[in-house]
């Protein structure tokens, strides 16, 4: 009798699951934090965002340090705690440590919005990280979040060393769904204490084997105890470049009516949304790099030639600032990533035949190697750095508030030297 009214409760909160529609941020190493995940959601008609990708094992430590620090009487302290970050000099952290504060960052609009990504290999390593997880939110939050994912989909060097992602995938489909079945039955049991059931889904590729193959493994993951699928429709060979197959996206849909399927790769902007989603009938689209690039680009109000939009590299760019200094991300790392995006046009010029990357006579050359200098590090420094773009441009059209100040007498000399400045007021 209590196993059938259980196995009811279950079925009344997994009816309660409302998957969005539309646009998804994708999880991205230094990519999705929640500075960049709010930035999305509120400029880049963002449905749902993905944290960055987190080692079970990582997980699984930091939610052991939690329950050490259970009996501490400031428990708000035991949380800042874990947002106080050892950086070295190479922008560097502590592998555990970033993931506490990552787990830790949360606004009152993040957490029922975001999905947590997850990597690893062992069934039972995954099923206690998203017990963590889980535990983690509701002792943070009162809350949990939105949902749990697999990457089984990364085709990364580090992925191919550790076991995990794509190669999991290639190496013992079995283990596979066992890892899912453990992610399951973890959110299952701890969901039966609280009055909210997170997703589970996994991120994928296309298999080598083709179209009817991954069909055939995607209905395995749905067996195990997925709610929906991301598909990224290039094979783990071809990584992030080349076409997309968007016509094996749709056959994949077409296969899986009862399951959401979301698909991946090259989606640059509004149009590509429209175009990819008619095709295919799929449930939404993820977006990476396009996100990275231009977050308006996925605001339909962008085309309008009235809107008072960001349309420039630097007012992107402060606008991600903007967030970056409301939601620090853990590493300055995170901000030269994303500035590193938004000006790779402008500075990487690959269409003009007359641009040389090794002329350092050229502005652009030394702006884009000055970026990634290690001294760079404060949002300050890095609204420095816009300010002397528009200096160096020459385009002073539409300047930022939060840089107009600094743009008569900003050099690349006293740009260092603000870091210096932030250091000592730290």
């Amino acid at each position: 009798m209590q196993q059938s009214i259980q196995q009811a409760f279950m079925t009344k909160l997994q009816s309660k699951m409302r998957l969005p529609k539309g646009v998804y941020l994708s999880p991205m190493v230094r990519g999705s934090e929640l500075a960049m995940r709010e930035l999305a959601r509120k400029h880049g008609n963002a449905s749902l965002a993905y944290s960055p990708m987190l080692r079970d094992h990582d997980v699984i430590s930091v939610h052991q340090l939690i329950l050490s620090k259970d009996n501490e009487p400031d428990q708000q302290h035991r949380f800042q705690s874990f947002k106080e970050l050892k950086i070295d000099k190479a922008g560097r952290t502590d592998s555990v440590e970033e993931t506490a504060y990552l787990l830790h960052e949360t606004s009152s609009t993040d957490t029922s919005n975001v999905v947590v990504q997850l990597c690893g290999s062992s069934p039972q390593s995954l099923g206690e990280a998203t017990s963590a997880v889980l535990d983690i939110y509701h002792k943070n939050c009162a809350t949990l979040p939105f949902g749990i994912d697999l990457n089984l989909g990364c085709p990364q060097e580090c992925a191919k060393r550790e076991g995990f992602g794509a190669f999991l995938v290639e190496k013992d489909i079995d283990a596979t769904i066992s890892c899912i079945g453990s992610m399951r039955q973890a959110i299952d049991v701890y969901c039966s204490r609280v009055t909210t059931k997170p997703t589970l889904s996994a991120k994928i590729r296309v298999l080598d084997g083709g179209v009817d193959d991954t069909i055939v493994f995607a209905k395995k993951l749905k067996s195990a105890g997925i709610d929906f699928l991301a598909v990224h429709c290039r094979r783990r060979q071809k990584k992030h470049n080349g076409e997309p197959d968007w016509d094996a996206g749709r056959e994949i849909v077409a296969a899986l009516p009862d399951l959401p399927v979301v698909l991946n790769g090259g989606i640059s902007c509004f149009n590509d949304v429209t175009l990819v989603t008619e095709r295919t009938n799929c449930h939404g689209v993820m977006v990476a790099t396009g996100y990275l690039s231009n977050h308006q680009a996925f605001n339909s109000t962008i085309q309008s030639e009235t809107s008072t939009e960001p349309k420039s590299a630097v007012e992107l760019a402060s606008q991600y600032l903007d967030f970056a200094e409301i939601y620090p991300p853990p590493s300055y790392l995170y901000i030269q990533k994303h500035l590193r995006w938004i000006f790779r046009s402008s500075l990487q010029p690959e269409n003009d035949p007359s641009f040389n990357a090794t002329d350092w006579k050229d502005w652009r050359v030394k702006m884009w190697s000055f970026l990634v200098r290690p001294y760079l590090r404060s949002v300050e420094q890095f609204r420095g750095f816009l300010a002397l773009y528009v200096q160096q441009s020459g385009n002073e059209d539409r300047v930022p508030d939060s840089i107009l100040r600094l743009v008569s007498d900003v050099t690349f000399g006293s740009v260092k030297k603000a870091g210096k400045r932030t250091a000592r007021e730290m």
